[in-house]
Formats: C-alpha cells, structure tokens, sequence
C-alpha cells in the first residue's frame, strides 16, 4: 500500500495526543511512511515558555518516530490550531493528518474536541482521530490491528472511505467488517420500505466484499436498521474493532456531510481510532 507516504502528527502534549502519535506512529510503520511532527502555539498565548514546551512535545513525537527506524521532522508553528494543522499538512503534502480529540464532557475536552471535527471538516485529505480511552492505539503499536471497520450508506460520500478500508485491511493482513448503518425514512413498520433498505445494504455489502475478494481481503458484513451512531458505536465495541473507516461527502455538500451528523458524533465517543476519508469534487 502507497497511499500514505508522509503522515503529520498533531500533538499539544496531552495524553490523548500522546496516545494520538501512538496509533499515527505505528501506522507509519506498517506503512513505511514519513512522520512530521507539529505543535501549535495558539495566537496571543505565544510566550518563550509556551513555544519552548511545545517543541518539547513536536520534538518527542519526532524522537519516538526515528527510534522506530522512520524519517522525521518537528516543527512548531503559531496560529488557530485547525486551521494551522491544515496549513501545514498542505505545505508538506501530507497524505494523513492524525489528531487526538477528547470531546466528552467539560469545557476544555469540547475545545479540544471541536478543534478536530473542524480539522475533519474542512481536510482535504484523510484524518485519523483517536479519543480518551480509545483502545486502537494499542494494538496498531502492537501491530495486530486485526479487524477494521467500513462504516458506510454506499452513497457517493463513501466511495473514497471504501478504497483506504480496503488497502488498509489488505496492507494490516485485517479482516474488513463491511457494515453498512442507514436509518430508513418514513414508518419503520413499512414491510416495502424495510425490503428495500435490505436490499440496498446488501448490494451495498456485497460489492465491497466482492471488491476486498479480489485482494484477498477476509470480510465480514453486516446490515443494521436504526440509528447510525448507535449502530457504529456499538458494532466497534462489540465486534472488537481496531480501526473505524468512514466516509464524507466534499464540502460543497456541507449540509449533507456526513461530519456533520454521524461523524461528529461518533468521533469524540469511538472506542478505537476513527479514520475519516472525504469525496473530494473537481472544482
């Protein structure tokens, strides 16, 4: 697998970030990708001391990446941390961008949350998101990442989301849980309208599976009625899932984004490390 050659870790020293290069790290490693290291000093809160801890933690993220034998590089930069991440990423021409994101409850978690479901809304390429208490990072650092997860409607949104799936699973020797979540409009006793949804996710299922076939990809698949989120949520945890895989539409659907329903919920709540990976329209 080619599809990440250069990797941007964010980090502000906290230990969901810690835990953020953890996953970025040894992703990098199976992958044989370069790491990049950056530390954002918010505007008007740059002092000496503030800037010096900020290197520390870009420098210890770096460290840690060529003690695994990677190339690396640290940089500290000044500015709006979303929009600085994003910067950077261009200037280095990054195929991934890996973000920590607390999320949960309290004002600083949501800050800190807030900053990552903006850097997933507006990358122009894949974001890896890692929450407190995920347990991806483990076993990508162990190396087992043994099961990745495609969350997906098959819309167009998801077309991009399924080719990453797919080469990670195959490039990680995973098995690929192809689970498509949709909630049907309409009365859900409607015996028409619940045919047809499992018509669509099966078809929807199959051809990724059909797909993953021709890479020697093992996969599992699964339909579910209800309430995306909480399918998603629920299928990761309870299917020992190492790596969420899922999909958004291009920004100029910005009322339909995925991001800005399913994702954006499942993000600061996933048990494991969520990839999200949007369509992007020529323009």
């Amino acid at each position: 697998m080619n599809e990440y050659n250069d990797i941007l870790i964010a980090t502000d020293g906290s230990d969901v970030a810690t835990d953020a290069a953890t996953a970025g790290i040894a992703l990098a490693e199976t992958l044989s990708a370069s790491v990049h290291a950056l530390s954002v000093v918010e505007e008007g809160r740059g002092s000496d001391d503030r800037r010096k801890r900020r290197e520390a933690y870009a420098k210890e993220v770096a460290t840690r990446a060529s003690e695994a034998g990677l190339e690396s590089a640290a940089v500290v930069r000044a500015g709006r941390p979303a929009s600085t991440v994003l910067e950077h990423a261009d200037e280095v021409d990054a195929d991934l961008i890996v973000v920590g994101t607390h999320g949960r409850t309290g004002l600083r978690q949501a800050l800190l949350g807030s900053v990552a479901l903006e850097v997933i809304r507006d990358a122009r390429r894949p974001v890896l998101t890692v929450g407190a208490g995920a347990e991806g990072p483990v076993h990508l650092a162990d190396g087992d990442v043994d099961d990745v997860c495609l969350a997906t409607d098959g819309l167009t949104g998801s077309a991009a989301a399924t080719e990453h799936a797919l080469a990670l699973a195959d490039a990680c020797d995973a098995t690929l849980h192809v689970l498509y979540a949709v909630e049907p409009d309409g009365d859900p006793e409607n015996e028409a309208l619940r045919s047809a949804f499992e018509k669509h996710g099966e078809k929807t299922t199959a051809g990724v599976t059909e797909r993953a076939d021709e890479r020697g990809v093992d996969t599992v698949e699964a339909v579910e009625q209800g309430a995306p989120t909480d399918i998603v949520l629920e299928y990761t945890e309870h299917n020992d899932v190492d790596l969420l895989v899922m999909g958004t539409e291009s920004k100029s659907n910005i009322e339909r984004l995925v991001v800005g329903s399913v994702s954006q919920r499942v993000v600061p709540n996933a048990s494991v490390p969520v990839l999200t990976v949007r369509t992007l329209e020529d323009s």
